[in-house]
């Protein structure tokens, strides 16, 4: 087996440990049932790098609410709610369905799958309690219905499955203290962030800020490991901002939405996990790593993965590539300011 099916056979045997009788298996990978919510893992494509090594982009989907209209008021509430709270996973809508979907998508190769496969199951867990807890209400608040469904053969089940409760592993490892140590960030600076693709970092406790080329100025990123999700405590704050006025705040959430769509089912920059989010003419995308995975997810590779997110989106939504050019320090804010300065004496 590749790393995308051996993935996809670890999680369904020994990750979430998934019973026969609520599965359907898939050409590319498997649907279940853990309770009410149906959940598709698949290998939805592939990529081969320049080193030759073949990538494997395996998606996690949860059903959360059907019945769904994306009127100016469910944006709003959309927009405040699970895609400024985003964790493992953000929604995506399908007009087709009119179905509100938990997603987060991840990039598998033979390096990576041992513990990449560990985070991809923790976004399904995760998927399985949020779609579980917080659709209903959400379903209530946006005029929708809950997504609830059942096994094709053998209907809806009458208990929900142990891989429900898991979900209280993050919980409670996240009212411990942030697992990342303060120099573990000062490391991540010193040994990756002080050349390009950076063009100014630094780092200050359990936490650090870096800038990237957006075009002709800078796109800001914080990895902050000082405040807590509401849902899963102690972790770390993934959070990247791309300035980018549209004409209504209406018009930015229904970007962000499709940009989910984009890079949690098809494309993914860095990592898929996580929400993008419109926010008085910004574009940020948020996300949130547990505490229960400081084993898995080190630093410096959570950086390059902002990283990569950030040149897309200076291509995406500026035109405009990253080239030797881009990391000028006059691209930086204080770079701007200092220009900006020198300019009005």
């Amino acid at each position: 087996m590749n790393a995308g099916e051996q993935t996809i056979d670890w999680l369904y045997r020994e990750q979430l440990q998934v019973d026969e009788q609520w599965s359907v298996r898939t050409e590319r990978g498997f649907t279940w049932w853990a309770d009410q919510n149906a959940q598709t893992i698949e290998i939805l494509g592939e990529e081969t790098g320049p080193d030759g090594d073949v990538g494997y982009l395996i998606g996690v989907r949860t059903e959360m609410v059907t019945d769904l209209d994306l009127t100016a008021a469910a944006l709003g509430d959309l927009n405040e709610g699970p895609m400024r709270c985003a964790a493992l996973s953000g929604p995506v809508y399908d007009a087709q369905t009119r179905t509100l979907s938990l997603c987060s998508l991840a990039r598998v190769h033979e390096e990576i799958a041992p513990w990449m496969t560990v985070v991809i199951g923790a976004a399904a867990v995760t998927q399985i309690a949020e779609a579980g807890v917080l659709g209903p209400g959400l379903a209530q608040s946006l005029g929708a219905q809950p997504a609830s469904s059942g096994h094709p053969q053998h209907g809806r089940r009458p208990e929900a499955d142990e891989m429900v409760y898991a979900v209280s592993l993050f919980v409670d490892e996240g009212k411990e203290p942030c697992q990342w140590p303060a120099e573990q960030f000062d490391a991540a600076v010193d040994d990756f962030m002080r050349q390009p693709p950076s063009l100014i970092a630094s780092a200050g406790g359990q936490g650090f800020t870096v800038e990237f080329p957006y075009g002709p100025n800078s796109s800001l990123c914080q990895v902050i490991g000082t405040q807590p999700h509401p849902l899963y405590g102690n972790g770390l704050l993934v959070l990247q901002r791309f300035p980018y006025q549209v004409a209504s705040q209406e018009m930015g959430v229904e970007l962000a939405l499709t940009l989910n769509g984009a890079e949690l089912t098809r494309n993914v920059t860095g990592y898929g996990f996580g929400s993008y989010v419109y926010d008085n003419g910004m574009l940020c995308f948020t996300g949130f790593v547990p505490n229960a995975l400081h084993r898995q997810i080190a630093l410096p590779n959570l950086y390059f993965a902002c990283a990569a997110r950030a040149r897309a989106m200076s291509l995406w939504l500026l035109d405009a590539d990253w080239g030797g050019a881009s990391f000028s320090p006059e691209h930086s804010a204080i770079g701007r300011k200092l220009m900006s300065d020198n300019n009005n004496e």
